[in-house]
């Protein structure tokens, strides 16, 4: 069986894979405007930590959605713990079964490069109302990185694109977004300086009983290439209005 990075972070059960974790989420989410008429969509849930953070601190209606059947079975296994309500969805998110203009807020979290992008940003468009709001934090290629970085990168995380920041606006452009801001920017190299320094009190982990070995090789080609890498790789939070 060839296993996929997507399918090492579902096994492993890592919450808040994304950089920064939850507490670059809180940030961002704090200065939104979301309340009890607000609804939310978490794209690219994975095993549920920001949908249930959103439901403990915010009275929106949540709705979540993930491809990968391993992140939603431990998603529902959080949210029933926690004794919380939030409309789950196991399915793509380049092509959603949620209607036009249903919803007031995305937000994706280290998802949208995993897809076809400008397939997905362009399904984001169509399932938010007018004047709704994308927030997407993704990996974004450093002016440094060269070629054949770039095609170690897709190989390992089995992706189509590493695109610039110019690359990413011109697509949010493309797909019909305006307004846009990058609300955070930083290089893996930082994020890994910042992670030493720091103890991080929201590591969240949800264990499979069984992990193929070839998962653990998986999650060490990516330590790999991020040390590799680190200078020449980063991510941006884009914000960007329907």
């Amino acid at each position: 069986m060839n296993f996929t990075y997507q399918d090492a972070l579902a096994h492993y059960g890592i919450g808040g894979a994304h950089p920064g974790g939850l507490s670059l989420t809180k940030e961002i989410l704090s200065k939104e405007q979301i309340t009890k008429q607000t609804k939310f969509l978490d794209a690219g849930c994975g095993t549920g930590q920001t949908a249930a953070y959103l439901a403990r601190t915010y009275p929106c209606f949540i709705s979540a959605i993930d491809h990968h059947p391993v992140m939603v079975k431990k998603a529902k296994q959080r949210f029933n713990n926690e004794n919380i309500q939030i409309d789950i969805h196991e399915g793509s998110i380049e092509k959603t079964s949620f209607e036009d203009n249903t919803f007031d807020i995305i937000l994706s979290e280290s998802v949208t490069v995993f897809t076809n992008i400008s397939t997905t940003l362009k399904e984001y468009y169509r399932i938010l109302k007018p004047g709704g709001v994308l927030i997407d934090l993704d990996m974004t290629a450093e002016p440094a990185l060269d070629e054949i970085g770039k095609d170690k990168i897709k190989k390992t995380y089995n992706i189509n694109e590493v695109l610039t920041e110019k690359e990413w606006l011109e697509k949010l452009t493309e797909a019909g977004f305006h307004s846009i801001d990058i609300l955070y920017s930083d290089t893996v190299y930082s994020q890994i300086k910042k992670s030493s320094e720091t103890v991080n009190q929201e590591a969240d982990f949800n264990l499979s009983k069984s992990i193929d070995p070839k998962l653990s090789d998986i999650m060490h080609q990516h330590y790999q290439l991020t040390n590799q890498y680190a200078m020449n790789l980063g991510h941006r939070v884009f914000r960007a209005v329907r």
